[in-house]
């Protein structure tokens, strides 16, 4: 057992480890050479470096996100907290060492916004996905919403939003603030992808009155599992059987010929899988 949790405590300090890298070179090379600041601890201390240059962005990012975290002592879990303190201070030093090598770095402020979004997201997806934070006004964001009342996720989009309007009274530019936006959206749905993955899976609701033939024939033609319940129609009140199934995409026209062939008159609802973990796909537990 202490074998396995000092694997575990391994296999995350690399994986958090990587994505710090991948984190810290979104800033290097396409995040402060054109004063983007999307949002959060790191955009407010591109802004700060702006007025201070003495002190690194690194650096700045670790003094800002210090009395967040010592005043989210008890909130968070002492594995989670160490995870966060190291992928915070990891990701600001190396931010600091990357810099000097990409002096001189410039492309076009659409593509920067566009390629800091994905690369910012992907660093940040590999941290979440090792359980662990970069801190900043995620936690800022849970200690005002229980005190204003508001939801986490609108107080976190306030703050957000009062920073990259900062930036842009900041750099006197309005185009900053708007690509800073760009990026920050872009990589919101880098994180989700690399948190959930693509959809490579469908998910299948059949209601038909010949549920026995459906799901013999699914279990026996495509070698998927399925489950079968008992809905009420909400117009008829009439009782129906119901099968779900998940299946391959490559699989899905099979199973649509299926239920035609068995039941034409059958209702079909086919819906994108974000991830699918278990029996016959990927193992549970697999990052």
């Amino acid at each position: 057992m202490t074998r396995k949790i000092v694997v575990r405590a391994i296999r995350d300090v690399v994986g958090i480890t990587i994505g710090c890298f991948v984190y810290a070179l979104s800033f290097a090379l396409f995040v402060i050479p054109v004063d983007l600041a999307p949002g959060g601890v790191s955009g407010l201390a591109i802004i700060l470096n702006h007025f201070f240059k003495i002190v690194p962005i690194g650096a700045t990012i670790i003094i800002l996100n210090t009395p967040l975290f010592l005043l989210s002592l008890k909130r968070l879990g002492k594995a989670f907290l160490w995870r966060s303190v190291y992928a915070t201070i990891i990701s600001s030093v190396l931010i600091d060492v990357i810099v000097p090598f990409t002096h001189g770095f410039h492309v076009d402020m659409l593509l920067s916004a566009v390629y800091a979004g994905v690369v910012m997201g992907i660093g940040i997806g590999i941290i979440f996905r090792f359980f662990g934070s970069t801190g900043g006004t995620d936690l800022l964001a849970q200690m005002l919403s229980e005190r204003i009342g508001l939801s986490f996720g609108t107080t976190l989009l306030i703050i957000d939003t009062v920073i990259i309007a900062f930036s842009g009274i900041a750099f006197r530019s309005v185009t900053i603030p708007l690509y800073s936006i760009v990026s920050l959206y872009i990589s919101a749905k880098a994180i989700d992808l690399v948190q959930e993955g693509i959809s490579f899976s469908k998910a299948a609701w059949v209601v038909s009155n010949q549920p026995e033939a459906i799901a013999g024939k699914v279990m026996a033609e495509l070698d998927r599992g399925v489950t079968k319940f008992t809905a009420t129609g909400g117009f008829t009140d009439e009782r129906k059987e119901v099968v779900f199934c998940v299946v391959p995409q490559s699989q899905i026209s099979h199973l649509k010929q299926i239920v035609h062939e068995v039941d034409p008159d059958a209702f079909v609802a086919i819906m994108d899988v974000t991830e699918t973990l278990g029996l016959g796909f990927k193992e549970l537990g697999t990052r």
